[in-house]
Parts: C-alpha cells; sequence; structure tokens
C-alpha cells in the first residue's frame, strides 16, 4: 500500500510524459497536417458516411488544445450541398480528458452556404416523429455540443416553392445532452431588401428523444419582415400576393413529436394582393391568431376581429373559429365553423385563401360580392355528406349581385335554422331590390317584405311551404301562400293561391315573369298597360310546374286581374285608350282580356275582347264593335298605322254624323313576325260626307263598305249630292308608291233641284239629266308628294227642257251630253271638255291652303284636238258668232252664280290677264264685229280694254274709288222702228237685276255715234245706291246742242226707270245738220224739258208704263214743205203734217209754200202710255195753230182737235216774214194782196184729228166767218 502512492505518481508521471510527448508530436505535426488531407477525408467520410472535399487544412497548439481550420469544405448528400469557406474547430484537450468526450472550446463556420434540394416542410401535419435525421443532422444535433454560424447562407424551397437564401449573420446552437437549444438572427435576402438590423430573432428550445425531436418550443420575433416566400402556393396562385411585411412575434409548441399549437400575434403590417386585377390590402394593428390541436384536428381562432382592416375599412368586433377534423377511418372531413358579428363585405378580399376548401363556392362568392353583418353564423358540414350538414344563421341588411340562377337582393334581413330533414327560414325585406334577370324585366323594388318558409323531409317524401308571406313593391302588395311537394314516383306538385293589389297599372312590366309569359307577351303587355290600378287581383296554380303552362289541361293556372282606370295602348302605332275598364284573365297558356265599352278618342267600342289564344302563337285578336260620328272615327284612324291608308282615305272623304262598325285587329307579337291586319265593316246611315278633294258633300248616305288595312271595298251606297240623290260604289287599293281611291258615282237628276246651279238657271229648265262620273284619287305614301286626282264626268242632256230666250229645248237637246275631265293633284288640277261637242274649254288651276288660284283658261268653239293653253297665265276666250239677241238674257241669268268657291274657305284668285275675242255679237239690236276685250288686273287698278269695229275705249277700276270709263269711239245703230210694237209684252219679258256690285263710275265718251248720228262728247257719273242706279250730271255738249240729263234706274222686281233733262240750242236746223237730219224747222232756237218714267229698264222704254212731262219751246222759225225723213216723222208723229198737208189743199193759195211762225210752245203730260195736251200753240205769220187732246201712245191712235185763227192781214205777220226770210215776207206780202179778200173773211177753223198714227184722219167741223162771228155777238 505504501508503494501505492509511487506507482500513482510513476503513472502520472508516465501519462504526463506521454501527454508532452503527445503535445510535442502534435506541435511538429499540425503544421504540416494539410499533407494527410486526403487520408483526413477519407477517415472522416468513414466515420460519417458523408462524403467531404477539404480544399486546405491548416493546426497550430494552443494553450488548450489543438485549433484546426479547414477552408473551401464541401459536403454533399440526397437532401443538401454544402460548401465552407472556412471551419475553426478548437478542441479544449484537457475537458475531452476529464470527460473522455470530445469537448471542443469553440467550432466556428464561415461563409457557409447550403443548398437544400426539398423543400422545408413536414412529412405529416406538423408531426416530426417521421423527421428523417440523416448522419449530416446527428452531426449537427448530436456530436457538435456548441457550434456557431457566421456570415453564412442556407438556400431551400419555400412551401410556394420559391428557391429562397436565408442569410445567417450569426447563429449560436447549443445541444447540450437531450436539448437542443438556439439564438441568433436570420434574415432571407431578395425580399424587401431587408438590412441585418431588421433580421428575423430566433429562439429554440427543443428536446430530442430517440433521435427525433419529442416536444419544445419556437419563438420568431420579427420587425417588418415579407413573409410571401413562407406561404404556400395555393395562396399565391388564389391570391396575387405581392407582399405581406408585419411586425410580429411566433410561438410555436411541439409536444409528442408534433406541433401541438401555436400562437402569432401580428404587431402592425400589411399585405398587399391583386384579386381580379384590382388591388387589394389587409392592415392589422395587434391581431392575436391561435392554433391548437384538438383531436386529431386544428382549431383556428381569432378571438378580436376589430384588429384587422381590409382596404381601409375597419371590421366590427368580432370573433371567429373553424375547427377542422381530418378524415379517419370511421368519419369524412369536418368542418365546423363559427362566426360572429361579421360584415360579408370585409371577407370578399381575403376569401380567396379557402379557395382550396370549395373553389365553385369561393367562385361564387367573388361574383355575387356578399355585402352586410353576418351576426352570427354555426355551420358543421362534411363535404363529403351534405345531407348531416346543420346551420344555425342570423343576418341583418344583407345583399349580393346576381349570379348565375340566384337572384340578387339587398336589404335582406333573417334566421336560418335547421338540417337538410328540416327547418324554418324567416326573412324581412326593407327597401330592398331583387334582381332576377330574365325572369324580371328591372330590379324589385321592395319597400317591405316578409314571411316564413319551412321545409321537411320525411322518408322519399319532401315539401316546402310558406306562412304568411307578404310583399310590398313598387305600386304593388301582395300577399299569399305556396306548399311544394315531392313523392316517390309521383309528379311535383306545386300549389299558390295569392292575392295582389297594384296602384300604378304602368308598374305591372315590372313584375311579368318573362321566362314563364314568354318574351313576346311580356313585352307587349309592358307596352300596352300605361296606367290604371288593380285593387284585387287573384293568382291560382297547382300542378307539376314541369308541365306549366298546362297546355293538356293537366293542372290550373289562372290570374285574373280587373284592371281598372287604366291607359292602355294595345298597339304602339295605334291611339291610346284612355279611362278602360278591362278584365285580364291569364289561363294556362292564354291571355282573354274583355271591356264592355272602351274610349277611342271620341269614338266608342262595346263589347271589346283582346284574346291571345296561346303564346306559342304570339298573335293577339282584338274584336269590337265601334260606334261614334265621322269625324271621331277619322282622328281615331288618322292616329293609327292606318293613317297612310284608311286615314288619307278618311281625309279625302270625311264622314259626319254617327257611323257603327266592327274593328278586328291581328296583332303579332313576334317581331319581324308580319304586320297588324285591321279589318271589318263599317255601316252608314244618313251621314254627311264631305270630298275635300273636289270640295262638295254627300248627305244622307247609307250603306256599308269594309276595310281590311288600307284596302277598302264599299256595297253600293245611297246618298244626296246637290239635292239629289245618287248611288255610288267605292274601293281603294294600297299600292307600294300610292293610296288609290277610286270611286264610282251616277245618278239621274231633276234639273229644277240641282243645287250647284242659281235658281236662275234653275228657273228656266225641266226634266231630267242621268249622269255617271268615275273619280280616282291617288294619295303618295311619300309626305313631299301631293294626292293625285283624275275625274270624268258624263251628263245627258236628252231629257232636258228649257225656257232660256237663246237656248230652247230643242237646242239643249240637240246638244246630246256633256263631258267634263279632270287630273292632276291637290296642288295643280287640269279641268278640260266640252259641252255636246260646241264649246270645247280647258283650264288650269292651283291650290293652297288659303287661295284657289285660275291659272290658265282657254274657251273656244268645239275641237276634237283639244284646247291649248295659252303660254302665260291669263283667261283666253274665242268665242263664235253670236247673233241672237236672245242670248243676252241667256247671259243675264248667270249674274247671280257666284264663283268664288265659298265652301273652301279660301281666296279665289283669277289671272291678272284676260281676253275675250268674238268676231260678232248682236246686242242692244246692234251688231257688235271683231269684238277684241282684254282685262288687265293689278294690285291696285284693273283695266279694260275693249277694241273693235264698233267700241274702242278703256275701263279702269281701282282698289278703292269709281270706276272710270273712258271711250275713244262708240258707233251705236241699233234698229229702231216707229212701227206698232206688243208693248205689252215688254214689261213682262223683263227680269229682275242684280246690280248690288255695280259701281259707282265716270263714263267720258269723247266721240260717240248714236243711231248713225255724231253725239259729240259725252259726260256722266253713274251711282249705285243698293238696287237703284242714279245718273248725275250728264251731258252730251257739241256745236249745236247742249243736253243735260239726270235719270233714276230702280232694278228690283219691277224695273222702273226715270230720266229728266233739258235740251236746248240756237238754231234747229243747226241740231239736225250736225246730226245729218233734213228736218223743215228752219231757224227757231229751242229748248226742252223733260221729265219721263216707265216701269223697264232704260234702255228698253216700256211705252204702256210711260209717264211724266214734256215742256218744249221754239223761237222764231219756219216750217219748210214736208218731206220724208225723220224729221217728216216727227212731225207726223203729232199729225202736224197731215194738218198743214190740208190746209194746202183747202187753201191752195195760201199755204203753198213756207209756213213761218213766231214761237211754238206747248206743255204735255204723259200717263200710263197717252200723251195729253191742251195748249199746244204756233204763233205763225198766216194763222195761229192750237192743238189739243190726246194722243194714245199705246194703241198708237189719237183724238185731237186743232184751231186756225188767220193772221194774214195784220202788218205785223208781213214784216216777221220779211225778217225771218225775205222769201218768204214776199210771199206773204203777194198773198195779203192778192187773197186778203177771201182769207179776211174767215175767223176760225176747227178740224178733228183721228185714227192711228200712220193713217190719221182730218175733219173740218167748223168755219166760221167774221161776219157770222159779228151777227153772234
Amino acid at each position: 500500500m505504501k508503494r501505492l502512492p509511487k506507482v500513482l505518481v510513476a503513472i502520472s508521471a508516465i501519462i504526463v510524459l506521454i501527454m508532452a510527448l503527445a503535445i510535442i508530436v502534435l506541435r511538429l505535426f499540425l503544421p504540416q497536417i494539410n499533407e494527410y488531407r486526403n487520408q483526413l477525408e477519407g477517415q472522416l467520410q468513414s466515420l460519417t458516411g458523408i462524403p467531404f472535399k477539404i480544399g486546405h487544412i491548416e493546426g497550430e497548439w494552443v494553450s488548450f488544445g489543438p485549433v484546426l481550420t479547414f477552408s473551401d469544405v464541401s459536403v454533399s448528400t440526397k437532401k443538401v450541398n454544402i460548401q465552407v469557406k472556412k471551419i475553426k474547430f478548437s478542441l479544449d484537450i484537457w475537458r475531452s480528458l476529464f470527460s473522455l468526450h470530445l469537448r471542443f472550446r469553440d467550432i466556428i463556420f464561415y461563409q457557409l452556404n447550403a443548398d437544400c434540394y426539398k423543400p422545408l416542410e413536414f412529412v405529416s401535419e406538423g408531426d416530426f416523429s417521421h423527421f428523417d435525421l440523416d448522419a449530416l443532422d446527428e452531426l449537427f444535433l448530436q456530436q457538435f455540443d456548441y457550434f456557431t454560424l457566421k456570415e453564412s447562407r442556407i438556400t431551400f424551397l419555400t412551401p410556394s416553392a420559391e428557391k429562397k437564401t436565408l442569410k445567417i449573420p450569426e447563429l449560436t446552437w447549443l445541444n447540450q445532452n437531450e436539448y437542443h437549444r438556439a439564438q441568433g438572427f436570420i434574415s432571407l435576402d431578395n425580399f424587401e431588401q431587408q438590412q441585418d438590423q431588421d433580421a428575423i430573432q430566433i429562439k429554440l428550445n427543443l428536446r430530442n428523444k430517440n433521435g427525433v425531436i419529442n416536444s419544445g418550443t419556437v419563438y420568431l420575433q420579427a420587425d417588418n419582415v415579407n413573409l410571401r416566400p413562407w406561404l404556400s402556393r395555393w395562396l399565391r396562385d388564389n391570391t396575387g400576393l405581392q407582399n405581406a411585411v408585419f411586425s410580429l412575434s411566433s410561438w410555436i409548441t411541439i409536444k409528442d413529436s408534433r406541433i401541438e399549437g401555436g400562437q402569432l400575434q401580428l404587431h402592425q403590417g400589411q399585405a398587399n394582393w391583386q384579386v381580379d386585377g384590382q388591388e387589394h390590402q389587409l392592415a392589422v394593428d395587434d391581431l392575436l391568431l391561435t392554433l391548437h390541436r384538438q383531436e386529431n384536428g386544428w382549431l383556428f381562432n381569432i378571438p378580436q376581429l376589430q384588429h384587422l382592416k381590409t382596404d381601409q375599412q375597419q371590421w366590427l368586433e368580432g370573433q371567429s373559429s373553424l375547427l377542422y377534423l381530418p378524415q379517419s377511418k370511421a368519419d369524412e372531413n369536418h368542418w365546423r365553423i363559427r362566426i360572429n358579428n361579421i360584415q360579408l363585405e370585409r371577407l370578399r378580399t381575403i376569401i380567396p385563401i379557402f379557395s382550396f376548401f370549395t373553389p365553385e363556392f369561393i367562385s361564387d362568392w367573388q361574383k355575387r360580392q356578399p355585402k352586410g353583418q353576418l351576426v352570427a353564423l354555426a355551420l358543421d358540414i362534411t363535404p363529403g355528406k351534405p345531407e348531416k350538414a346543420l346551420i344555425d344563421a342570423t343576418w341583418q341588411d344583407i345583399s349580393w349581385i346576381r349570379w348565375k340562377d340566384i337572384p340578387s337582393v339587398s336589404h335582406f334581413s333573417g334566421s336560418l335554422r335547421g338540417s337538410q330533414q328540416s327547418g324554418r327560414c324567416s326573412f324581412n325585406l326593407n327597401n330592398s331590390f331583387i334582381e332576377y334577370a330574365p325572369m324580371f324585366k328591372v330590379p324589385l323594388e321592395i319597400s317591405a317584405g316578409q314571411g316564413t318558409i319551412f321545409w321537411s323531409e320525411e322518408g322519399q317524401s319532401r315539401q316546402i311551404w310558406s306562412e304568411d308571406l307578404m310583399l310590398q313593391a313598387k305600386s304593388l302588395s301582395t300577399t299569399g301562400d305556396f306548399r311544394y311537394q315531392t313523392a316517390k314516383d309521383q309528379p311535383p306538385i306545386l300549389s299558390i293561391l295569392a292575392g295582389a293589389k297594384l296602384t300604378d297599372a304602368g308598374d305591372a312590366w315590372r313584375y311579368f315573369p318573362t321566362t314563364l309569359m314568354g318574351k313576346d307577351l311580356s313585352d307587349y303587355l309592358t307596352k300596352a298597360i300605361i296606367s290604371g290600378h288593380v285593387d284585387a287581383a287573384t293568382m291560382v296554380f297547382h300542378g307539376d310546374p314541369a308541365n306549366f303552362p298546362f297546355k293538356k289541361k293537366n293542372g290550373q293556372f289562372q290570374v285574373v286581374v280587373p284592371l281598372r282606370d287604366a291607359t292602355f295602348k294595345y298597339q304602339t302605332d295605334w291611339p291610346t285608350i284612355f279611362d278602360l275598364d278591362i278584365d285580364l284573365n291569364f289561363e294556362r297558356n292564354g291571355l282573354w282580356m274583355s271591356a264592355p265599352s272602351v274610349k277611342l278618342g271620341d269614338a266608342k267600342a262595346v263589347d271589346l275582347s283582346a284574346d291571345i289564344a296561346d303564346y306559342s302563337q304570339s298573335k293577339l285578336l282584338i274584336k269590337s264593335n265601334i260606334t261614334g260620328d265621322g269625324q271621331a272615327i277619322h282622328n281615331y284612324f288618322i292616329h293609327s298605322p292606318m293613317e297612310g291608308s284608311i286615314g288619307k282615305a278618311l281625309d279625302a272623304v270625311k264622314i259626319g254624323g254617327n257611323v257603327s262598325g266592327k274593328l278586328m285587329l291581328d296583332i303579332p307579337l313576334e317581331r319581324n313576325s308580319g304586320s297588324v291586319i285591321a279589318s271589318g265593316p263599317v255601316d252608314l246611315k244618313n251621314n254627311d260626307v264631305d270630298i275635300t278633294a273636289i270640295d262638295s258633300q254627300l248627305e244622307q248616305l247609307t250603306g256599308r263598305f269594309y276595310f281590311r288595312n288600307g284596302d277598302l271595298k264599299s256595297e253600293k251606297l245611297q246618298a244626296e249630292w246637290f239635292g239629289q240623290p245618287i248611288n255610288l260604289t267605292f274601293n281603294t287599293i294600297n299600292e307600294r308608291q300610292n293610296y288609290q281611291i277610286n270611286v264610282n258615282v251616277g245618278g239621274n237628276w231633276q234639273a229644277k233641284k240641282i243645287a250647284i246651279l242659281p235658281k236662275s238657271i234653275t228657273r228656266q229648265l225641266a226634266g231630267s239629266t242621268a249622269w255617271q262620273g268615275q273619280v280616282n284619287i291617288q294619295l303618295p305614301n311619300q309626305l313631299k308628294q301631293n294626292p293625285t286626282l283624275s275625274i270624268a264626268l258624263n251628263s245627258k242632256l236628252d231629257k232636258l227642257t228649257s225656257k232660256f230666250p237663246a237656248l230652247d229645248s230643242k237646242q239643249v237637246r240637240q246638244l246630246g251630253d256633256m263631258q267634263i275631265r279632270a287630273s292632276g293633284d291637290t296642288r295643280q288640277l287640269q279641268i278640260y271638255g266640252d259641252v255636246g261637242k260646241q264649246v270645247s274649254f280647258n283650264s288650269q288651276w292651283q291650290f293652297t291652303e288659303k287661295q284657289v288660284r285660275l291659272l290658265k283658261v282657254a274657251i273656244q268653239p268645239y275641237t276634237a284636238k283639244g284646247v291649248v293653253l295659252p303660254d302665260s297665265p291669263l283667261v283666253m276666250i274665242n268665242l263664235p258668232e253670236i247673233n241672237d239677241p236672245k242670248w243676252l238674257s241667256f247671259l243675264t241669268s248667270f249674274s247671280s252664280l257666284n264663283l268664288a268657291p265659298q265652301s273652301y274657305g279660301k281666296s279665289f284668285v283669277i289671272p291678272d290677264i284676260a281676253i275675250v275675242n268674238l268676231p260678232k255679237i248682236t246686242f242692244a239690236k246692234q251688231q257688235w264685229n271683231n269684238m277684241a276685250c282684254t282685262i288687265n288686273k293689278t294690285a291696285e287698278l284693273t283695266t279694260i280694254v275693249v277694241d273693235s269695229d264698233n267700241l274702242k275705249g278703256s275701263l279702269s277700276i281701282p282698289k278703292q274709288g269709281d270706276w272710270q270709263a273712258k271711250i275713244n269711239y262708240l258707233y251705236f245703230n241699233p234698229e229702231t222702228s216707229f212701227q206698232q210694237q206688243n208693248y205689252v209684252a215688254i214689261n213682262n219679258l223683263a227680269q229682275r237685276y242684280d246690280i248690288s256690285a255695280w259701281p259707282n263710275m265716270n263714263i267720258y265718251c269723247s266721240e260717240c255715234w248714236l243711231a248713225g248720228y255724231k253725239l259729240g262728247e259725252l259726260k256722266a257719273q253713274v251711282i249705285r245706291n243698293r238696287q237703284t242706279l242714279i245718273l248725275k250730271e250728264g251731258s252730251l255738249i257739241n256745236s249745236s246742242t247742249d243736253l243735260k240729263i239726270s235719270g233714276i234706274w230702280h232694278a228690283d222686281q219691277q224695273n222702273s226707270t226715270t230720266i229728266k233733262g233739258i235740251l236746248k240750242g240756237n238754231r234747229f236746223d243747226d241740231l239736225a245738220a250736225y246730226y245729218g237730219i233734213l228736218v223743215p224747222i228752219k231757224q227757231a232756237p229751242f229748248k226742252i224739258d223733260f221729265d219721263l218714267n216707265w216701269a223697264a229698264v232704260p234702255w228698253q222704254p216700256d211705252v204702256a208704263s210711260l209717264n211724266g212731262n214734256l215742256s218744249f219751246k221754239l223761237a222764231k222759225g219756219a216750217i219748210a214743205q214736208m218731206g220724208g225723213g225723220v224729221a217728216g216723222q216727227l212731225l207726223r208723229f203729232i199729225s202736224f203734217d197731215a194738218l198743214l198737208r190740208k190746209l194746202q189743199l183747202d187753201f191752195s193759195d195760201t199755204f203753198s209754200d213756207d209756213f213761218a211762225f213766231d214761237a211754238i210752245r206747248g206743255n204735255a203730260n204723259i200717263k200710263n202710255g197717252i200723251l195729253n195736251t191742251d195748249n199746244f200753240y204756233i204763233d205763225g205769220l198766216m194763222a195761229d195753230i192750237t192743238i189739243h187732246g190726246k194722243i194714245n201712245l199705246v194703241r198708237r191712235d189719237m183724238n185731237l182737235e186743232a184751231i186756225i185763227t188767220p193772221e194774214i192781214a195784220t202788218t205785223v205777220s208781213v214784216a216777221t216774214a220779211f225778217a225771218v226770210n225775205p222769201l218768204t215776207g214776199a210771199v206773204v206780202f203777194a198773198a195779203t194782196r192778192v187773197l186778203g179778200p177771201l182769207w179776211s173773211k174767215i175767223s176760225v177753223i176747227r178740224y178733228r184729228i183721228t185714227g192711228s198714227l200712220e193713217q190719221p184722219k182730218i175733219d173740218e167741223t167748223l168755219r166760221q166767218l167774221k161776219e157770222n162771228q159779228r151777227d153772234d155777238k
């Protein structure tokens, strides 16, 4: 025992010596160790099983042991390839000796670059029990107690399959028995250019049991770190995540070799990503997320959602949790979702994260964009067994956009509880919009709605039903319920009973189910119903929805809609119907509408029906009886598509009075499937019809015509035209370019009843005339074109009788017939024809809204070639010779005819120039030859110029003022005779003249010839006062005559004429000589006063009614021997010539030559054609002659007494005779000497003159001698 210490000392010394030798050897060996590099590589590979490559090895000995430095080391395995710039091993030799285990004082890896081939992910849901540790892992986790990494990099594949590099500025790892601890900083390059100061701080505290990490904690803390690389590939693909930069703290708990739970606290940060091209952002502020393992699943929880913001919108206070139970042998995958108080619009941007769960659901969610508050949601669902899903949800003010078959909704609140077997859903709508196109055309505007829907499933039977459904929408309120049932081997049955009230039917189109009704019907009713109200509509539905609309009557569908006070437009281009009460009956696949009475404007339709028998035919049939006045019917059609057809026809033919008929409309509802067909009969009874094209009216029109669109066709119609009966038929043809109206009309008229002619003409006519006419009217479809007219009229004259003076019955019948033709349009019309092939005419007319203008007219004797119109606007009349003076009476018969078409309400304009040519006309008992009359009208003056052989002059007619007649030359020599006439008949032929239009006129004639005598200068003024013409200041002045005359003509039923005047001159024989008349009166200044009147026209005195006074006085003169001529006729008128001849026979020696006188004077009055005088006195030189008595001018006989008193004895008489005429004076002087004794013995001689004016009878009744006279005394 005593030697033991020594032994120990010796052993210790040996050991120390050995160690010293070893150290010396190592001191000498270590610097040369690189020479043994290959052997060392092989030795390391045999120990670890990992191939090593070392570029260079350095070694040295320090106080605590050897220090080895490996440079350019590379290691490669199946998972990783490692390159190390330098590894420094500092072995603590002393600790290693005492522990009998290699203890390194320090292991430092410089610039380690590791390239991992596989992503860093756990093999099984965070389970580390199957984590594969190869030799390299064992080396680092077990062999190295302590090591440090500096300036190192680890390149790896992230879960998103991106290759990234983990930079490790410095990391210290400590392995102590079963525990592994690490602390340091890490960072990822190429992400937001993270700097070292922004690196992630990491702390690990793990426990290794049996080579497997069994438990521990991982702690991470980082500021502004980009987590995008750490997110999975599905998250990147579904969200378009651009970055996720957060400041965070995270704890991960590992237990039993798997992750037990974790907690992530996001202090600050945000993530940015794109969805459908739109930028989105998620921001957090101290948000806590927890993850716990629960049984075999995971429970994910966010307790405070208000720490989230998406797109700058903060979330409500709420929480959410998700429990995922993975598939096991007994059950499928199971999810339990619990959410409280979440705004759905906040989920839209982040929900793509869950696309792995159900991509279709997420896609639909994105399309619908739901909004509103999810108050609470509890959902238990097993994707493999959806029938076992349970739900309990409450929501408030939810809305979403329509997508697929689910309509959009807004402001939708309610609750849903139950499973597939049973449940209930209560809902409430408040100011909601529901879009369900194409079922409804526009979103439904729901002001209020509520109800509860139930469902249940028992075996093979299922049913869904409702209770207390109520809906109030725009103008609509409805209540009702439904039940839908299905059973095994049985068709489903849907039953609906609902009632509705509609305050404004103009909004009904909003609620038409287009897909059920059909688009054509829906579009039609949308346009048709404009306004109105429905108080109680009812809908009944029962049957299999698949059989709708129950064409085979295997179900019931009916909607009864009593529409009241409606405005209805049954066709877009037909007139709108107002105040309509109509019942709409939607039954199965048809619609039947009926109304007892309908107002069609001012017209009325009764018993109206509008039916769509089958929606598939898309045809509406309307039938109705229509009554109303013609103007109302016209107004109705003029505002319809028939405007260009029936409307035009009714424009041309305006019907007055009540009209009845039927209207049938065949309306196609499909586009491009044809046009509307309007048809039906129209009944007329005693209607008045205005034919506007010819400005005429048919009265008491009776009959029926039919229309089919624009084509009209009548039966035989009866009417009165101008007071006469006619028969007519008409038809219309709706051509491509024109609408043509053809009218055939005819009649047999009594001449006296033709109202178009003035009574002055019809009074002279009798008998009848048969006529036939055709009127063709073409109404162009182009509005810029004018309607065209074609008129043909033939009238028979062979049964007419006439009382006209110049046109008797025989002459009228010889005319045969009259033909009138017209062609043109409503703006311009040419009218031409002939009368009995005696007179042809042609005229051109122009019509405007305010005027009827005669442009041109030509009248001439008949020609088969037709009359050529003049080139310029004028009236050209070429008349034949008119020889019968009775034509004057015939022409005056037309004086009351007013040519202005008053019925138009327009002014009548004729050409400014008119020319009338006559080769010869007999007028006023004279022939007027080569008569040419030109009328020229200006704005202020109308001038008429006459040029003929007998008359040359002009008439000026001013717009205001008196007319001026200036006659340059007038030769008027009527055929007059004092032969006995039937004066009684004169006045009987007289007629009433209308002189109401006769103007005031000033007349001047510079050279006037009357009866072959030149009158001289003639002046006169004619003034009209109603039906009276007054002649004032009439004068006739020439070298021998001065005539002053005035007169009055009353042109009433009994024409009367009054003239007054004075005719005077210096020599009576000069007066006669001026006019070329040989008279027996010589010298004798004269003055004649006259005041006469008669009951006839001025130019045709009526002797039977002649009244008045005559006063005449001739001064000294002589009466020569009687001769012929006019002078002799004048003396013979009072039988003075017969008296002188009697004296010449009795006293031939005394009265053989001229009879000298000192004066002739006397007065006479005329009454009813009988002239009376009692003081006709001739103061003769040889004798005084006094005549008294009367002359009947009507019977042309006389009863006169002449008293002759001789005066030859007086010397005064001789002197007077010499003064008058020397030759006469000598004869008188001789007579006094030779015959004095005999003549002086006679005192008085009386003669009785009787007989006719042509053959007077003179009887001497008394011859008294002077001596007898004295005896008597």
